[in-house]
């Protein structure tokens, strides 16, 4: 109840922000500073990403053993998380950093450079799954091509990992559904202020809403 009350506070806060920023972006300057900061995060969390990178390819060039050997490996599974969380943050701060630059600057060398560190993006997180075959060598971990790749890689984690993979997922399934409430109803109330509808991102936001949930009880009731 208190995280969800937490949320709530959060998307409150956020509907706020993003009320200003609107607004923010009637003054065409204003609208180039919040693009600029959200390029310049992007490109911050895709250097993060590929130092994580490089430390990981560094040690596994090293050899160790005992205790040492142990405390690498779990380094190296931390790095992968930060990895994957610094490319998939920087993911959607380029597709934001591109809808506003379309919307409000309408300037082109911002859109493009959006478009850039997108791709760039794009290509970390399908790297993905080589950088996983790094992480545990001696594992079979499929290509992030297979059809199959979701449930592969849970084959090939132990039972300790998939506890923490399933809860992970479970939790993330359930922050979707109220994030995705609260947006609906912040959506609702800044139409009836603004006198500015959104109906098409509120039904919108319904239809993933129901996919998703949808999704999620199908999977749960074939097995």
């Amino acid at each position: 109840m208190k995280s969800g009350f937490k949320l709530f506070i959060s998307g409150f806060v956020g509907f706020f922000v993003v009320y200003a920023l609107m607004n923010f972006s009637e003054v065409k300057f204003a609208g180039e500073i919040t693009v600029i900061s959200l390029i310049a995060i992007s490109v911050i969390l895709i250097t993060m990403s590929v130092i994580r990178f490089q430390k990981i390819k560094s040690l596994n060039k090293q050899t160790f053993s005992g205790n040492e050997e142990d405390e690498v490996e779990e380094r190296k599974y931390k790095m992968f998380a930060d990895y994957s969380l610094y490319a998939n943050s920087s993911l959607v701060f380029s597709i934001l950093a591109l809808s506003l630059s379309i919307l409000t600057t309408q300037r082109l060398i911002m859109a493009i450079a959006s478009l850039c560190l997108l791709i760039i993006t794009y290509f970390l997180i399908h790297y993905m799954g080589h950088l996983m075959q790094q992480v545990y060598p001696e594992r079979n971990i499929p290509s992030t091509s297979d059809p199959d790749y979701a449930q592969k890689v849970l084959d090939a984690a132990d039972d300790g990992e998939k506890h923490v993979i399933l809860d992970g997922l479970y939790k993330s399934q359930s922050l979707l559904n109220i994030g995705l409430i609260a947006a609906i109803t912040l959506s609702t109330v800044y139409s009836v202020i603004e006198e500015n509808s959104q109906t098409f991102s509120i039904i919108l936001m319904a239809a993933v809403l129901l996919i998703v949930n949808g999704k999620y009880l199908l999977v749960i009731r074939n097995k």
